[in-house]
């Protein structure tokens, strides 16, 4: 009873070390936390990026460091000789590096949108704009980035000879390169598509045969999602070879329609209701007054056709809509008022008397 007793006296630093592995790393990220949504206002955006990236990494890294102080402490006192053996302590040795690396590489990747505040930095500079697109995409190269070189400091450690893998891969790659050139392409495409900003995330654009909304500009695609909601990936190569027609970016949507009347319209009939549809458009606060032109364009083969033109202020497609049924009952009513009617294909038939 006395061996055993003294045996679990042994253990309690043991249990200590775990009990604190479980609840200290919590505790300071919980301190940590706070401290730093007192000290956000008072500090730079950037430090504060990395300050809140790497609180749940180190913490995590103060858990794998107790941990493994609790297990060495128990190892050293239990009766099992295989324990102690000095695999075992390197294999742990390795394991908690590992832990620490990976740790560390999470708070790296959380730390990306630092390259946000960088591109914002150097706006005035370089004349770019900070953008949704460009922010995206360099967090992408920057995660890419945290992922190569945390996989390399990994390999390090487990002892793997990482110069004659960095050796082996540049020749690889070089062979690679040749096999893959519509994916470099592809990405020297994403690249220029980016610098040169022609659309960013949320513009609604045609591309070739394709129109839609940009969701996602990768190193490799477009993506874009057309107004049937189907989604559409696109090669960047592709992208940069074609015309590419920013809707989101001009100033106002031209309408451009006609309005058929019968050949039994008078001409007075037609005057008056050309000026009164010019009235009608003009009054419409989102319509460019300068811009509506209402004319007699052409005598079809059953209608007098008045032709409509019209820029509307309202660019995101939904609204633009919204202000073209407003105007279009508004147009009813006015043809109406003014005794004229809408011309339909028609056939008359001439009936001989017998």
């Amino acid at each position: 009873m006395t061996d055993l007793t003294f045996s679990f006296s042994l253990l309690i630093p043991a249990l200590v070390l775990a009990l604190l592995a479980v609840a200290l790393p919590e505790l300071c990220r919980y301190i940590a936390a706070r401290l730093l949504k007192r000290m956000k206002p008072h500090i730079a955006s950037w430090l504060s990026i990395l300050l809140e990236s790497y609180i749940i990494p180190l913490a995590m890294i103060l858990r794998v460091f107790l941990a493994m102080l609790a297990l060495g402490s128990a190892i050293s006192v239990l009766p099992f000789d295989a324990l102690r053996s000095e695999n075992i302590t390197h294999l742990l040795d390795i394991a908690s590096d590992l832990l620490c690396i990976f740790y560390i590489g999470l708070g790296s990747w959380r730390a990306a949108p630092v390259t946000r505040l960088l591109l914002h930095s150097a706006e005035n500079h370089l004349d770019i704009q900070t953008h949704q697109t460009m922010g995206r995409f360099f967090e992408n190269i920057f995660h890419a980035l945290v992922v190569v070189f945390t996989g390399i400091a990994m390999l390090d450690r487990l002892g793997v000879p990482v110069t004659g893998l960095l050796t082996g891969a540049g020749v690889a790659g070089l062979a690679i390169s040749l096999a893959a050139q519509s994916t470099l392409s592809n990405l020297i495409a994403g690249i220029t598509l980016v610098l040169e900003h022609p659309f960013g995330i949320g513009d609604y654009i045609a591309v070739g045969s394709y129109e839609g909304t940009v969701e996602d500009v990768s190193f490799r695609s477009t993506r874009i999602r057309t107004l049937d909601n189907v989604a559409i990936t696109i090669e960047n190569s592709k992208v940069c070879s074609e015309y590419i027609q920013n809707c989101d970016r001009r100033q106002s949507r031209l309408w451009d329609f006609t309005i058929g009347l019968t050949y039994d319209t008078s001409h007075d009939k037609i005057e008056a209701l050309r000026r009164k549809l010019i009235a009608t458009l003009q009054a419409n606060p989102d319509v460019q007054p300068d811009s509506v032109s209402v004319t007699l364009d052409r005598f079809n083969d059953y209608s007098i056709d008045l032709r409509c033109r019209v820029y509307i202020a309202k660019i995101p497609l939904r609204e633009f809509l919204a202000v073209k049924n407003v105007l279009n009952f508004q147009i009813l009513d006015v043809v109406r008022a003014e005794g004229c009617n809408f011309a339909f294909p028609t056939t008359t038939l001439d009936i001989p008397k017998q």
